[in-house]
């Protein structure tokens, strides 16, 4: 896979997955830094023209760096509950069948942002990951837990019986800052843009959340803002609770 971006290229040269190779944009003005990192982490990179990178990558925003993305982002569903559950985070965000890549790489974007370190996302007619989706991130993909699931039933049905408790970002439920969540762990359940949360999702949840609209004449938030709204208010409520703001 070959990501872009200068700042996906830099999250992913500083983590802990692995780079084969650079293409750097010779004339790119700050290009000295990704040429250090690269000898640094003792990286193979090439100088090269604007053409070469444009016949690489359909996509005018490469900002003149490119990488070849040897790895695997994805780990597996239990590790990521293990992760969550062990740790100091507080919010493990479920995904049910986002498919806009921009969205959902949005989203990832906001919950590393947020401390939100653990996703888990339907495997089944949702986005997979694409150097869209990572250059939507911005890197953040890099920095977070990710696994797709095929039984996202059974994923919830496990962080209940660890004390999770399960919330569901939907309509008509209960306004989100009027709910109190202490400082317990939770988990975020959130849907598609056009059909939302599985009923049979929902029905595993122990409250809907809701944000408030201030103005009808516009359906809906886009899935990404919602979802950002949220993380922050929880994250707000449980920092708050925890008197560590």
């Amino acid at each position: 896979m070959i990501i872009y971006g200068k700042n996906v290229v830099l999250c992913a040269l500083n983590s802990k997955f692995k780079i084969s190779k650079v293409l750097i944009y010779e004339n790119l003005k700050d290009k000295e830094k990704f040429i250090q990192l690269c000898q640094f982490k003792s990286i193979p990179y090439e100088l090269v023209s604007k053409f070469r990178l444009e016949q690489l990558i359909k996509d005018d925003n490469h900002q003149g760096v490119c990488a070849y993305f040897d790895d695997e982002l994805q780990i597996k569903v239990q590790d990521n509950i293990n992760n969550f559950i062990n740790s100091n985070n507080k919010i493990i965000l479920i995904t049910d069948r986002i498919q806009d890549p921009y969205n959902f790489g949005s989203i990832i974007r906001t919950a590393q942002i947020l401390n939100v370190n653990n996703i888990i996302s339907t495997y089944t007619q949702s986005v997979k990951i694409t150097p869209s989706v990572i250059k939507a991130s911005a890197g953040a993909i890099f920095y977070i837990n990710f696994s797709y699931s095929d039984n996202v039933k059974r994923v919830i049905q496990i962080l209940e019986k660890k004390q999770v408790r399960i919330f569901a970002l939907e309509r008509n439920g209960e306004y989100i800052e009027d709910v109190n969540i202490g400082n317990e762990k939770i988990a975020l359940i959130v849907g598609s843009e056009h059909y939302g949360i599985r009923k049979s999702l929902i029905d595993l949840s122990e409250k809907i959340l809701t944000l408030r609209a201030y103005n009808n004449q516009v359906n809906s938030y886009n899935v990404s803002n919602a979802v950002s709204i949220a993380l922050y208010i929880l994250a707000i409520k449980q920092c708050l609770s925890n008197k560590k703001c």
